[in-house]
């Protein structure tokens, strides 16, 4: 029985002392989209670009709908930086752009902006958000005033309330300065980087 294959984090495109880690791909793919569009070295993807999309499927939670819980989603809210079904995509759209903006993975233009939101946010880390606001179907059971969130509500229920609107301005606010702090190194490189200047900030007003 042959050995298992370990993960090293890198794509397996090339002989393994000439392969790229995925995060280094990743950047290589959005310094190009963000070049000047009169740059002659200036990249437009049609699509969510290879290598990001990669990375974004790595991400906690990215293998399901962020609403429903489908398998495989290839719609996304770049507001809230999460993956969608189709069904579920549709009911984003029905919120306005001005809550929810929604993107094909596959038939899209994607932006640079667009594309960071998307690497910097996850399902995941959404879900844990609204679960400690109590807006999942498993946590919130509803009130005499407020009816209980289910699947089938879930998306009118919890994207316009304040939590998500919170939700949605800190995340726009995070990728603003990711895309402003030089080249991109992965999730876990712009959170230290967001956690020290937190860190300072509160020590300097002590």
């Amino acid at each position: 029985m042959p050995p298992a294959k370990r993960d090293t984090g890198l794509l397996d495109m090339e002989p393994l002392h000439m392969q790229v880690p995925l995060v280094e791909m990743a950047s290589n793919e959005l310094e190009k989209m963000r070049r000047p569009l009169n740059d002659a070295s200036n990249v437009k993807y049609h699509a969510f670009p290879p290598a990001c999309l990669s990375l974004l499927k790595s991400i906690n939670g990215n293998q399901r709908c962020a609403d429903c819980g489908a398998l495989d989603p290839q719609w996304a809210t770049v507001s809230f930086g999460a993956l969608l079904c189709l069904q579920c995509s549709g009911r984003h759209r029905g919120l306005g752009v001005q809550v929810s903006c929604v993107r094909s993975i596959s038939m899209d233009e994607w932006s640079h902006a667009e594309v960071l939101s998307l690497l910097e946010g996850g399902n995941g880390q959404i879900t844990e958000f609204f679960t400690r606001h109590k807006l999942c179907p498993k946590s919130h059971k509803g009130t005499k005033s407020n009816g209980a969130i289910t699947e089938s509500n879930v998306t009118l229920m919890r994207y316009k309330t304040k939590a998500a609107q919170f939700y949605r301005e800190q995340l726009g606010l995070h990728v603003g300065k990711v895309m402003t702090s030089g080249e991109y190194k992965g999730r876990a490189h712009s959170r230290r980087i967001a956690h020290r200047k937190l860190t300072e900030r509160n020590s300097f007003t002590l």
